[in-house]
C-alpha cells in the first residue's frame, strides 16, 4: 500500500450505522420477534449489497435487500422485505454514530491528510454529516444524488478526487461494502483500499480489513 495524501470515506455503515434496535422492533412488528439487535445488524451487513443481484426478480432494490436480509435471519424473504420497508420508512434508522468516528477523523486531519466523503445518499449527505458533528472534518462531500452517479461507478470517485486535486494513486478509500466501496474504488484506479468489517462478515480477503475504526490509523502516515 502506498502512502496516501487523501482518505476517501463511505459514510453509511462506516461512520453512521443503522440501528439494530430499530431493526429488531420492526421485525417484531411484522411477526418476527426475538431477533437481537446485533444479529439484525450483522445480517444487514451481509445483505446490504444484495440490490446488485438479478434475483429475487420483480423486486425493487430495497426489496431485494430486505428479502435477502430476512432469509439470512431465518424469518423468510417476505417478512424481511416487509420489515426492511418499515425500517427505511423511519427517520431514525441511521442514528448510531460509530463510537470512534470523531477521534479517528480528528487524528487523520491532524496528520495533514485531505478527507472526502463519497456516499450513495439521497441528497442530504451534507446535512447528515452536520447533524452528527462530522462535517468540519471533510474537505469534500460527494453525494451520489447531487453528483448524478453512484458507487460502484467510477465517476463518483473521480468527482471526489478531482475536487481534492488528488490522483487515484495518492488516495486511500475506506468503506464497508465489498462491491460499492472496494470494487468501485479499484475500478476508479484507487488501488489502496481498506474494508471496514465491523461485524466480521469477511474472514479472509486479499485486501486490508479492519474491524474497528482506530485500526485504520495503522494504514496511514504519522504526522
Amino acid at each position: 500500500m502506498t502512502t496516501p495524501k487523501a482518505v476517501l470515506f463511505d459514510i453509511g455503515m462506516t461512520f453512521i450505522h443503522p440501528s439494530g434496535q430499530v431493526m429488531s422492533e420492526e421485525l417484531a412488528a411484522v411477526g418476527a420477534p426475538g431477533v437481537g439487535a446485533k444479529t439484525a445488524e450483522a445480517a444487514l451487513a451481509t445483505a446490504a449489497e444484495a440490490h446488485h443481484l438479478d434475483f429475487p426478480q420483480g423486486l425493487s432494490r430495497p426489496e431485494k435487500v430486505g428479502a435477502v436480509w430476512g432469509q439470512l435471519l431465518g424469518v423468510g424473504a417476505e417478512t424481511g422485505r416487509r420489515a426492511w420497508r418499515r425500517c427505511t420508512d423511519r427517520t431514525d434508522l441511521y442514528r448510531d454514530l460509530d463510537p470512534d468516528a470523531v477521534a479517528v477523523l480528528r487524528e487523520i486531519c491532524g496528520r495533514g491528510l485531505a478527507v472526502a466523503a463519497v456516499s450513495n445518499s439521497d441528497g442530504t449527505l451534507t446535512e447528515e454529516l452536520a447533524r452528527f458533528g462530522l462535517l468540519d472534518f471533510f474537505n469534500v462531500v460527494v453525494d451520489s444524488t447531487l453528483t448524478g452517479v453512484e458507487k460502484p461507478e467510477p465517476g463518483i470517485f473521480a468527482s471526489a478526487l478531482g475536487q481534492l486535486g488528488c490522483a487515484p494513486a495518492d488516495a486511500l478509500f475506506v468503506g464497508d461494502g465489498l462491491i460499492n466501496d472496494i470494487f468501485g474504488a479499484l475500478r476508479a484506479g484507487i488501488t489502496s483500499t481498506v474494508l471496514y468489517d465491523r461485524h466480521h462478515v469477511y474472514r479472509e480477503l486479499p485486501v486490508p480489513v479492519i474491524t474497528a475504526l482506530p485500526e485504520l490509523l495503522d494504514h496511514l502516515p504519522v504526522a
